[in-house]
């Protein structure tokens, strides 16, 4: 069985095996990673998360939409999109088309706005698409708009992703934080 590239569109590292799973479903190559409910293999897509859980194994498990949450704190939804828990994921957080996939064991070493921040970025990315600056500033202006990021909040996710070196995907973290604190201000809430 190949290996599964995942989607770490998170804070540093980012792969492009989502867009890899739609150009090879685009020319109608089957997905041998993933087997159907009959076991076949699958060319329509990336995979489902039920069928991203069924791969990886382990502790992974699906939380229903609008079921998450972060330190017993409220809730949290990105529209009808699952999100698995996934402590193998080699990052805080990653996307596929129609499911959010985090780390526990890593989310548990970030405070609250960090949390919603990585939470709100993945969820940037199911309804903006792959572009990274895009992501923060859905993610910065959600928290505005639903008033769980305040300035001190933004400071925090600015500590934490500001030591990130840029590449190919991400501009360096420093970038990253001085985009999002014009996204934070900017009055235009998207």
């Amino acid at each position: 069985m190949p290996v599964i590239k995942r989607r770490s569109v998170g804070l540093q590292r980012q792969a492009h095996a989502v867009f890899a799973w739609l150009a090879l479903a685009a020319c109608g190559v089957a997905l041998s990673a993933f087997g159907g409910v009959d076991g076949r293999a699958r060319a329509e897509g990336p995979p489902t998360a039920e069928e991203y859980l069924a791969h990886v194994g382990g502790d992974a498990k699906l939380i229903p939409p609008g079921k998450l949450t972060f330190d017993n704190k409220r809730a949290l939804s990105c529209g009808q999109r699952p999100t698995v828990l996934d402590g193998q994921l080699d990052d805080f957080g990653a996307a596929y088309p129609g499911f959010l996939i985090l780390n526990p064991k890593l989310m548990a070493k970030v405070s609250l706005p960090v949390k919603m921040w990585i939470f709100s970025h993945e969820c940037g990315h199911q309804f903006r698409g792959p572009d990274e600056e895009t992501a923060d500033c859905f993610a910065v202006q959600r928290g505005r708009r639903e008033g769980w990021l305040s300035t001190e909040g933004l400071d925090e996710v600015c500590r934490f992703i500001s030591p990130a070196k840029g590449d190919s995907m991400h501009f360096s973290g420093v970038n990253r934080c001085d985009a999002m604190r014009k996204c934070y201000a900017d009055p235009i809430v998207r």
